[in-house]
């Protein structure tokens, strides 16, 4: 009796309720969630044709809800997407079309994301007036960036553009500093990423040694995270550098068939066509016939 007194006392001075379960979402909302999330499985699989239609669904939906902060998201998913299928025109446009609902929504670091995609689209696609215009138009405000990831993003965008404008010093600059944030932000992807635009940079320089030790060092680090595209990347631009340097062919010849194969598994016919004929110089080097079953 004194026990039940006691819950009796408790629920007059505190209140007895229990959990009420949550609204039921509303359809529209529920419909245009679920879209976005299948859309984004099928980005994190590289199924790429079809996150751009997930992605195009999820839009639509977004937009008949008067959602722009999810409109602006997903219009920057899909261009992700459509770039991936190589469509960089199509891409480029969704992507101007996300900064300016970002703009207008001041959400600032999702405006810098959408720069940082364009930069990389432009130079994908060799629109080299587009890129230089908007380096120009980003220098400004590309100061006021904080220290971090949207930073050191911005100065790998910038080294590449060094690298390719033949300003090699700036270049190195911009790189090392990329490395160092990426490096405080603990970003294992940004540093092997940097690491394999350094070894670029030395190819250009026509620095064959220092490339292929820098090549190295991000196959190191796509081993450890891992990630596959840019083990196959590494793989083939250590081959590259040692049969530019004519040194070690019997590690080129290897390096080049492993990457090749990595390549074919992993559908990127442009990097593996690029690849086999790297492959036949140094089998030619090394007194050999190339044998399409080999990869």
């Amino acid at each position: 009796m004194i026990r039940i007194l006691l819950v009796l006392v408790a629920c007059v001075l505190i209140g007895c309720s229990s959990a009420k379960p949550p609204p039921p979402t509303p359809p529209p909302i529920a419909t245009a969630q679920r879209s976005a999330s299948q859309a984004a499985k099928l980005t994190d699989a590289g199924n790429w044709s079809a996150a751009a239609r997930a992605w195009q669904t999820a839009l639509d939906d977004y937009r008949l809800l008067n959602d722009r902060r999810n409109e602006a998201l997903a219009l920057h998913n899909l261009a992700e997407a459509k770039g991936q299928l190589g469509d960089f025109t199509g891409a480029a446009a969704l992507f101007e079309q996300a900064a300016a609902l970002h703009s207008t929504l001041k959400l600032d670091q999702e405006w810098w994301k959408d720069q940082l995609a364009l930069l990389q689209i432009e130079a994908k696609a060799d629109r080299t007036n587009d890129l230089a215009r908007r380096f120009d138009q980003l220098q400004a405000d590309a100061g006021k960036l904080p220290p971090g990831r949207l930073q050191a993003l911005y100065l790998n965008e910038r080294g590449l553009w060094f690298s390719r404008t033949g300003d090699f010093d700036k270049a190195g600059a911009d790189f090392k500093a990329a490395a160092q944030l990426f490096a405080t932000a603990h970003d294992s992807v940004g540093e092997a990423t940097v690491a394999s635009n350094e070894a670029l940079l030395f190819e250009r320089q026509n620095k064959p040694e220092l490339a292929a030790e820098r090549w190295t060092s991000a196959l190191n680090r796509f081993q450890a995270i891992p990630n596959p595209l840019g083990i196959a990347i590494s793989m083939r631009g250590r081959g590259r550098t040692l049969l530019a340097a004519g040194k070690d062919l019997t590690e080129a010849e290897d390096l080049l068939r492993r990457a090749a194969r990595n390549f074919k598994t992993l559908k990127e016919e442009k990097e593996l066509s690029e690849t086999i004929q790297l492959l036949r110089q140094a089998l030619e080097k090394n007194g050999k016939s190339f044998n399409p079953s080999e990869i």
